[in-house]
């Protein structure tokens, strides 16, 4: 008996001492595995935390550049406490969201109407999709200058010939209408990137479902806001909180364009920085923005984060 009992015991303790071992190898490379992303996370933080902390740092100090004379001293909140009683900062922030929501707003609409329209195999479907994604790859100072000069002027620009050739009198658009110039130039700019991103998420839905589709008898709106909306739901909040970050943090369309004004009519944010750094000279404050602008970014994200997905449950 106990020579059998040892017989039926020996496969158990042999698969008993295989799982250990395969427990302590999937742990084991699973360690190693982790090791490889220690280089990547190293620069990564390097490259966006180091700066990031040091920005903060110089929030808390009070350093007017044009003045060396007078020294570096730490002055606390101070300022913070300078923009948040100034209402011009008020003005520039609302200036920033109304912006940067207008633009992602239509951004995100037209970009799905065109994803729609490219998700169709017709002739020459494949150019279509190359050529709508070019103002993506154009350097935002550069697309600035070509719309400011060859498009929007009002003397040898397309815009001011087309309105001499009909006799109407040409409206400078960049002086009495900087916000809406803005705006158009941002919904250029990264309208291409929205389209991109929905375009791959309407490619991944299955042909077999679209089949069901059209047998079913769906009519196209049900078929695109009941059906393909919500199965690339995943992909519009991608690209709703990385337009968002683009459309925050973009700063050469406005510098080429209107240098953010008539006055501060077209600042955003990002251009305040710009403008407390150079021309204001004080790094402190500069800093201070800059720490505001990154949280009010981080919080807009997480609001429209929740609420994306609590549509689309």
């Amino acid at each position: 008996m106990g020579k059998q009992n040892s017989v039926a015991m020996e496969p158990k303790n042999t698969m008993r001492f295989k799982a250990n071992n395969s427990f302590k190898n999937n742990r084991s490379q699973k360690y190693t595995d982790y090791r490889y992303l220690i280089p990547g996370i190293v620069v990564v933080a390097v490259m966006t935390q180091v700066p990031f902390l040091i920005t903060i740092i110089f929030s808390f100090i009070k350093w007017n550049l044009s003045r060396p004379d007078i020294p570096k001293v730490f002055s606390g909140f101070s300022n913070y406490w300078f923009f948040l009683k100034s209402s011009e900062f008020w003005q520039i922030l609302w200036q920033t969201v109304e912006i940067t929501g207008i633009s992602l707003g239509l951004c995100t609409f037209v970009g799905f109407l065109l994803a729609l329209l490219l998700d169709n195999d017709v002739p020459f479907i494949n150019i279509a999709r190359t050529l709508i994604l070019g103002p993506f790859f154009v350097m935002s100072t550069a697309s600035g200058v070509i719309w400011k000069t060859t498009i929007f002027n009002t003397i040898f620009g397309w815009y001011g010939v087309f309105t001499q050739k009909l006799n109407i009198t040409p409206v400078d658009w960049i002086s009495y209408h900087p916000v809406g110039v803005i705006v158009l130039l941002f919904i250029w700019q990264w309208m291409p990137f929205f389209v991109l991103i929905l375009l791959a998420g309407l490619q991944g839905i299955s042909r077999d479902l679209i089949d069901c589709m059209h047998l079913d008898g769906v009519n196209w709106l049900q078929g695109t806001f009941l059906i393909k909306l919500p199965l690339i739901s995943n992909q519009v909040r991608v690209a709703v909180m990385l337009g968002l970050v683009f459309l925050i943090k973009e700063f050469g369309l406005i510098l080429v364009t209107t240098n953010g004004g008539p006055g501060k009519s077209s600042y955003t944010l990002p251009f305040y920085v710009y403008y407390q750094t150079v021309y204001s000279n004080q790094v402190g404050r500069a800093g201070a923005l800059a720490v505001i602008t990154v949280v009010l970014t981080l919080v807009l994200i997480r609001i429209l984060y929740k609420q994306i997905k609590k549509r689309s449950v």
